[in-house]
This record gives structure tokens, C-alpha cells and sequence, in this order.
């Protein structure tokens, strides 16, 4: 009979110690979530935020977005040219928020971090040079490869379609493909070449002139 009374105690005295640990573990949980979150917005707000980030962070954010390892020099100064002449035009088409777009040193991975300095130099020496055409600074698409031409698009007039046909030499490359104004698979084709950046932007854009 004591054995009982002793095990029913012990069982009541469990059962009202049951909800303090289960709220305890709940509240820890809602801590550590809200902290999670109150980091991503931080994240968030500061890329939201362009304000934040000076002419030169965007466009090494943006220019490392499509930076590939073994590009070349010309390759990445082409890039350069062509992401800050859009950019300064339409803002607005760059989510900064998607990491394919804009890469943020630390989402970069180790063998893009180690070049953030290189980009940021070629970005130095090259980010006053913008696209026009007819004198009259110009928006350029472009996509990362073609399927061996660049094709006409009446939203950019300026822009005559090419032949890309190096294009085909690239893993990138899809037959189904299609660019409108410049391919970035074969501005670094063209650059590895001999090619310099402008050289290689010019032909992909005939009509323009880079300044």
C-alpha cells in the first residue's frame, strides 16, 4: 500500500512538472527562430536597401554574379562595360535580392571571394565606359550563350543580329538558345582570342560605340 501511495505521488508530481518543461523548450525554440529571422532581414534590408551599398559594391556584386574562373581578364572588364551601362539605365531590372544576379562577397564561394579584388580593380579602370548608339546611351541584353546567331528584337532596334557560331565550342551551349544582343560565352570565346573587351562588344553590337 505505501509502494502505491509513493508511485501515485511520484506520477502526480511528474504530470505538473510536464507543462513548465514543454513551455520551456517551446520559448527556446521561439528564440532561436526569431533570432534566424532577425538575421535574414538584416540580410534582406541592407540588399533592399540600395542606398546602403555604394556604385562600386552593386556593380562587383553584379559583375560576380556572372563571373566564371576561368575567364579572362578582357572577359570580365567586357562584363563590366556591359552590366554598369545597364545598370546606371535600369536599376530596377537587377533584383538584388537573388544571388544569380548580385553576390554579396560573403554568399561568394572561396574561389570567387579570392578574386573580389581582382574584379574590383578591372571595375575601377573601366566602369566610365558606357554603350550608345547614335549617341544616345543605350540598354544591351544579353544572355549567357546563343545557339550559334544573336537574334533581331524589335524592343532593342539598335541592336543587328550576329553570327556566334564559337558559341557551339562551350559546355553552356544549348541549340535551343536564344540571345538578343550579347552572349557571354562568346565575349570570353572572343577575348581569349585576341580580342580586347571593347573589341569583342563591338562585334556583338555593330551599331553601337562604347565611350
Amino acid at each position: 500500500m505505501k509502494m502505491k501511495v509513493i508511485a501515485i505521488l511520484l506520477m502526480l508530481t511528474l504530470m505538473a512538472f510536464l507543462p513548465f518543461a514543454v513551455a520551456k523548450c517551446g520559448t527556446k525554440t521561439k528564440i532561436q527562430n526569431t533570432m534566424s529571422t532577425a538575421d535574414n532581414a538584416k540580410y534582406e534590408s541592407e540588399v533592399d536597401d540600395n542606398s546602403q551599398l555604394d556604385e562600386d559594391k552593386i556593380l562587383c556584386g553584379l559583375v560576380a554574379a556572372l563571373y566564371k574562373s576561368d575567364y579572362s581578364d578582357e572577359t570580365v572588364k567586357a562584363i563590366t562595360i556591359l552590366l554598369n551601362n545597364n545598370y546606371s539605365l535600369e536599376p530596377n531590372k537587377f533584383d538584388l535580392s537573388d544571388n544569380s544576379v548580385f553576390l554579396y562577397t560573403e554568399n561568394a564561394d572561396n574561389s570567387t571571394q579570392e578574386i573580389y579584388s581582382k574584379i574590383e580593380n578591372i571595375i575601377s579602370s573601366s566602369k566610365e565606359l558606357l554603350i550608345y548608339s547614335d549617341n544616345k546611351n543605350v540598354y544591351i541584353p544579353y544572355s549567357i550563350i546563343s545557339n550559334g546567331n544573336t537574334v533581331y528584337n524589335e524592343n532593342y532596334s539598335y541592336i543587328s543580329p550576329v553570327a556566334s557560331p564559337w558559341d557551339c565550342f562551350s559546355k553552356e551551349y544549348d541549340k535551343n538558345s536564344e540571345c538578343v544582343g550579347v552572349s557571354i560565352e562568346g565575349l570570353d570565346y572572343l577575348c581569349k582570342n585576341g580580342m580586347n573587351a571593347e573589341e569583342a562588344l563591338n562585334w556583338y553590337l555593330p551599331n553601337c560605340e562604347i565611350k
